[in-house]
C-alpha cells in the first residue's frame, strides 16, 4: 500500500472522527451548562472513567492489537471462511466475557468507587455508584462494536467505523435534551438520564456494524471453542498488551485517585481539558494509529521494511504538520476557546479558568501523544506485545511521582501535565527500542522535519499573542470571529512557510487534507 492509499485511509477515518468529534463537543457543551464543574459532573466522570479503562483493554486497545494480525495472516494464508470463522469464535467469546464484567461491576460498584477516588466527598462517592452500575452496561456494547471496527478496518471499510461513535454522542444528547424539553427536571435527575445515554450509544454503536459485516459475509453465529493454534497466539498476545494498557491506564486513574482529593471540580475540568486536546488527536492521531495498524501488519508479514518504513516517516511528519501548529494554537486561545464553547449555564468563570489550565497542560504533549499512535503499532504488528508492556509499567510510575511532585504546586495542571511529560518520555524510549529491536526499520529524515515544523508553530505561535494584545474582546461572537480569523491566518502563514521551507509531504498533507474535507 503506499502512501497515498495510507493518506486516503487516514484521510477518510479522520473525517468520520471529525464528525463524531463535533458531536462530541456538542455534548460536552450540553454537560457544560446543565452540570458544570459541580459534584455532579465529578461523579458521572469519574463512574464513567472506570467503564472506559475496561473499553480500552476488551475493545479497541488491547484486544485489537492482538486480534487484526492475526485475522489479517489467517486471510492471506488460509481463506477467508476460515478468517471468519475465527473473529466468529473470538466473538463469542468477547460476549460471555464482557456479560460476566458487566454483572461484577454492577455489583461491587461501591467498592469499585472506593479503591478508584477515595477522596471523594461522601455525596459524590454516593452518586458516583449508582451512576455506575447504569453506565456499566456499556461495556458489553462497546467491547463487541470495538471489535466488529476492528474486523471493518481489516477490509478498508474506514469511513462509517469511524462515524460509529457519533452515534453513541447522539445517544447522550438525547436522553438530555429530550426530558428537558418536556418539561422542568432538576440536574440532579438529569444527570441519570446522560448515564441511562451512555448506554443507549453504546447499543447504537453496536448495531450500525451489522450490515457492513454481512457485506463482506458474516453470517452470525456462536461459536465457543476455547482452543486452536491461532487462538492460543492470540490469548498469549492479548494478556501482555491487556496489561500494558491497564497500565496505562493507572495514569489516568492516577489523576482521578489525586483529583480527588483536590478541589470540588477538579476532576470535571481535568474532564473538560482532555476531551478538548481529544478533538484533534481523535480526529488525526488516533485515526492515523486505527488506518496504520492492518497496514504495518501486512508489511510486517511480508517483510516488507521499506514500505513499512516510508509508511512511519509520512504517518510521523503528517502528525506534526497538524499537531505542532494545533498545539500553538490552543496555547495562545484556549481561553478563548473554552469560553466560547462552554461559558454558559453552570460553567462559571472559575470553571473556564480550571478548564483552561488542564488543557494547556495536556497541549503540550499532543505531539507525543499522536505519535505514539503510531509508533506503538509498529511493534504490535510485529507480534510483539511485551515490549510497550514494559515501557508502559516505567511510565506509570513516572506519571506518580510527577503527579505527586507537580499537584503540590500547580493543583489539578500539575496532574495534566505530568501526562505529557510521561508522553514525551514514552515515546524516546519506544523510538530507541524500535531501532534496536527492528533494524531494518528506517526512522530518518524524521526529526528534521519535526524541528522545522515546530520552527514554524513558534513563530505563528508569537503572530497569536500579537493579535491577542491588540483585539480584545469579552463577547462570545466577537472572540468567535477573532478567534476564527486569527487561526486561518496562522495556518496559512503555516502552510506558506513549510512549502517555502521543503517541509516534507507538505503538498501532499495539504492536498489530501483539503480533497477529504472538501468530498465530504
Amino acid at each position: 500500500m503506499s502512501t497515498k492509499k495510507l493518506a486516503r485511509n487516514v484521510g477518510v477515518m479522520s473525517i468520520a472522527v471529525f464528525f463524531s468529534r463535533i458531536l462530541g463537543l456538542v455534548r460536552d457543551q450540553i454537560m457544560a451548562y446543565y452540570f458544570g464543574t459541580t459534584y455532579l459532573n465529578d461523579a458521572f466522570n469519574v463512574s464513567f472513567n472506570i467503564v472506559n479503562l475496561l473499553r480500552r483493554l476488551f475493545g479497541e486497545g488491547a484486544l485489537s492489537a492482538a486480534f487484526v494480525p492475526i485475522y489479517n495472516e489467517i486471510g492471506m494464508k488460509e481463506n477467508k471462511k476460515e478468517q471468519i470463522r475465527f473473529a466468529l469464535n473470538v466473538l463469542s467469546i468477547l460476549t460471555s466475557v464482557l456479560l460476566a464484567l458487566t454483572l461484577v461491576g454492577i455489583i461491587f460498584a461501591p467498592l469499585i468507587i472506593k479503591l478508584i477516588s477515595p477522596g471523594l466527598p461522601i455525596q459524590t462517592s454516593e452518586l458516583a455508584v449508582k451512576l455506575c452500575r447504569i453506565i456499566f452496561p456499556y461495556l458489553f456494547f462497546i467491547g463487541l462494536s470495538s471489535t466488529m471496527i476492528a474486523i471493518l478496518n481489516s477490509h478498508d471499510y474506514f469511513f462509517m467505523t469511524g462515524l460509529s461513535s457519533a452515534l453513541w454522542n447522539i445517544g447522550m444528547i438525547a436522553t438530555i435534551l429530550i426530558p428537558v424539553w418536556i418539561g422542568p427536571i432538576p440536574n440532579t435527575e438529569l444527570i441519570f438520564q446522560a448515564a441511562w445515554g451512555v448506554v443507549l450509544g453504546g447499543f447504537l454503536q453496536t448495531i450500525i456494524n451489522f450490515p457492513y459485516l454481512k457485506r463482506i459475509g458474516y453470517n452470525f453465529k456462536i461459536i465457543l471453542r476455547f482452543s486452536g493454534e491461532a487462538l492460543t497466539i492470540m490469548w498469549k498476545r492479548f494478556i501482555p498488551a491487556m496489561v500494558g494498557i491497564g497500565i496505562r491506564e493507572i495514569n489516568l486513574y492516577a489523576d482521578v485517585f489525586m483529583a480527588s482529593f483536590l478541589p470540588i471540580g477538579s476532576i470535571s475540568a481535568l474532564s473538560f481539558g482532555n476531551r478538548l486536546m481529544q478533538l484533534p488527536l481523535g480526529i488525526f492521531a488516533i485515526a492515523t494509529g486505527t488506518a496504520v495498524l492492518p497496514l504495518f501488519s501486512r508489511y510486517t508479514s511480508e517483510k516488507n521494511w521499506e514500505g513499512l518504513s516510508d509508511s512511519l516517516r509520512f504517518a510521523s511528519i503528517s502528525l506534526a504538520y497538524i499537531m505542532l501548529p494545533v498545539t500553538a494554537i490552543i496555547l495562545a486561545l484556549g481561553q478563548d476557546f473554552v469560553h466560547i464553547l462552554f461559558r454558559m449555564g453552570r460553567f462559571d468563570q472559575n470553571a473556564s479558568m480550571m478548564t483552561y489550565k488542564a488543557l494547556a497542560a495536556y497541549s503540550l504533549g499532543l505531539l507525543f501523544f499522536s505519535l505514539n499512535q503510531t509508533i506503538t503499532p509498529v511493534f504490535y504488528a510485529n507480534k510483539d506485545t511485551r515490549t510497550p508492556v514494559r515501557v508502559a509499567a516505567w511510565m506509570a510510575g513516572l506519571n506518580i511521582t510527577l503527579n505527586f511532585i507537580l499537584m503540590q504546586f500547580l493543583f489539578h495542571m500539575g496532574l495534566a501535565l505530568a501526562t505529557s511529560i510521561t508522553a514525551i518520555v514514552n515515546y524516546i524510549i519506544l523510538i530507541r527500542l524500535m531501532k534496536k529491536q527492528m533494524p531494518d526499520v528506517k526512522y530518518t529524515n524524521i526529526w528534521n522535519n519535526i524541528a522545522k515544523i515546530g520552527v514554524l508553530s513558534v513563530i505563528i505561535f508569537a503572530l497569536l499573542m500579537i493579535i491577542n494584545r491588540f483585539f480584545s474582546y469579552e463577547s462570545r461572537i466577537q472572540l468567535l470571529i477573532k478567534d476564527t480569523l486569527a487561526s486561518g491566518l496562522s495556518f496559512i502563514v503555516f502552510a506558506v512557510g513549510a512549502s517555502a521551507w521543503k517541509v516534507a509531504y507538505s503538498e501532499q498533507i495539504r492536498k489530501n487534507l483539503w480533497q477529504k474535507f472538501h468530498r465530504h
